[in-house]
């Protein structure tokens, strides 16, 4: 299907993704979800030349690639398709240069873009103990001093804060302000006051390592303040609405994984002298899930379109992430009930594609969130 709409080029790239997938990802995904932790040397390869995620979308005056929106959910297919996992590796890359590129300085830019096109990895810490999908009542504060800031608080299940360089951390100058407050700062990961709380143990998405973090008197210049007071939410928000189109194509990557192992198993399965494909019971479910996969990819690819014209996507973004969210779900459930009893069985990724598809359904927002943002869109704010 993306045969029809793709360019020469981004083929080209799926194919190159396509190679990584199966070269390097896939023979190690049993390692991945076994140890909960993807290999160091599997990370260098995809933080380093020619991959290089974590700058696909820093500009190329800044030393990053400065791809395109559609080609980045390209590649997040093709991962998702193969490691679930490894997506939120390229997606924190996306958020932490989106805040940065919508509302950084140029000499922001210039140091802190610099710095991941260089080989680091950024970090993007917005989620706070208490607030989850309501950022405006964060509890994470930021009190003015001389000469910067002193930061206070807890987020929670942050990504890769493990092994990340750079944080892209959101506070609240004004608690109780409705959201007036909140600020982006940028933290290196050494900074006396930043600590790694707990490591959050998740039933899927093994190997993506989310923690809790603790900001205790954390000091933070003035120079790292991205914007001015307030300015923070606003930016969180418009930096999510591009980044919730990549990670779409990751729900139809790991949807298209869980199709591709139920037509093969249900092929091949027979009972009573007959493949079970050759049952409507089977094969109707399955005809439609291809159709949803397809629907869902062409949603996503109009608000990556849209997103790459600089026309305001905030409706088909959230439309997108909601679609290709329950298709997600609807795929490894399907999975499952072709594979009957062999779906429990480990030897088989049905139940790993089953725990990463709901371990995964909320980031970036639960789908209730997205229904709320596009019910307000398309009826108005106000009721």
């Amino acid at each position: 299907m993306a045969e029809t709409f793709y360019t020469k080029a981004q083929l080209e790239l799926r194919e190159k993704y396509r190679a990584l997938v199966k070269e390097h990802i896939t023979p190690r995904v049993k390692e991945i979800d076994d140890n909960d932790r993807i290999p160091k040397d599997l990370v260098d390869k995809l933080a380093k030349a020619p991959f290089h995620l974590p700058a696909l979308s820093v500009p190329k005056k800044y030393g990053g690639q400065e791809i395109g929106k559609v080609d980045v959910c390209i590649i997040a297919e093709e991962i998702g398709y193969g490691c679930p996992a490894i997506i939120p590796f390229l997606e924190i890359a996306q958020l932490y240069t989106y805040v940065l590129k919508l509302g950084g300085t140029e000499d922001q830019k210039k140091t802190f873009l610099g710095r991941i096109a260089s080989g680091e990895v950024g970090c993007y810490a917005l989620t706070d103990e208490s607030s989850g999908s309501d950022p405006a009542s964060m509890k994470s504060t930021a009190t003015k001093t001389a000469d910067g800031f002193v930061l206070n608080g807890k987020k929670r299940l942050i990504s890769y804060a493990d092994f990340s360089d750079i944080f892209a951390l959101f506070a609240n100058e004004e608690p109780g302000s409705g959201g007036k407050g909140v600020s982006a700062f940028m933290v290196d990961k050494d900074t006396p006051g930043l600590k790694l709380d707990k490591h959050d143990l998740l039933c899927g998405l093994k190997g993506h390592r989310a923690y809790d973090l603790k900001l205790d008197n954390l000091k933070v210049s003035a120079d790292r303040r991205v914007g001015e007071k307030g300015d923070g939410l606003k930016l969180a928000l418009r930096v999510l609405s591009n980044t919730r189109i990549s990670l779409s194509f990751g729900h139809i990557g790991l949807a298209r994984a869980a199709l591709e192992v139920a037509v093969k198993f249900a092929q091949e399965r027979v009972i009573g002298g007959t493949p079970i494909s050759k049952h409507q019971g089977i094969a109707f479910p399955l005809a439609e899930l291809a159709s949803e996969i397809d629907a869902g990819r062409l949603m996503a690819y109009r608000a990556a379109v849209l997103s790459e014209r600089e026309v305001d996507h905030r409706k088909e973004t959230s439309m997108a992430k909601m679609l290709c969210g329950r298709v997600m779900i609807r795929a490894v459930e399907q999975l499952n009930y072709v594979l009957g009893g062999y779906g429990s069985d480990t030897e088989w990724p049905a139940e790993r594609y089953l725990r990463d598809a709901f371990a995964w359904i909320a980031a970036q927002g639960t789908p209730e969130i997205h229904r709320v943002i596009v019910a307000r869109e398309i009826l108005g704010k106000k009721s």
